[in-house]
């Protein structure tokens, strides 16, 4: 039930991440990516790809589109029926910015990082 609502979490993260408008990163780009260029969606093509199934231990993924996308994701369990997934997506935004989302999602949430995501007011004390 917990990787059901570990993944739930993970894609509405991704729904949002492909919805928001984005602001651009004030950290310059440190990957290598492809070209640019404005790609339809038939012209993307997957140039690098990898998956460790570790079975009941967890998983690992990575891949990278010609587009410039780019996202690799780490799952570890934790202990019995609770596991941590740490990951990062990068892509090109249509402003021609690179934008990279970090994320966490555990037994405290899930936790995004980037900087073109908007920042909540400090908590009161």
């Amino acid at each position: 039930m917990i990787r059901f609502g570990v993944l739930l979490a993970l894609l509405c993260a991704g729904a949002c991440v492909i919805n928001a408008s984005p602001v651009p990163d004030s950290t310059p780009a440190t990957t290598t990516t492809a070209t640019t260029a404005t790609h339809s969606d038939d012209d993307v093509q997957i140039v690098n790809y990898s998956n460790d199934n570790v079975g009941a231990n967890g998983y690992n993924f990575a891949f990278e589109t010609s587009d410039g996308v780019s996202r690799k994701e780490t799952a570890t369990v934790k202990h019995a029926g609770a596991i941590s997934v740490e990951g990062t997506v990068s892509w090109t935004g249509p402003d021609g910015v690179q934008y990279t989302l970090n994320y966490v999602a555990d037994e405290h949430g899930f936790q995004a990082q980037g900087t073109h995501l908007p920042v909540g007011p400090e908590p009161a004390s």
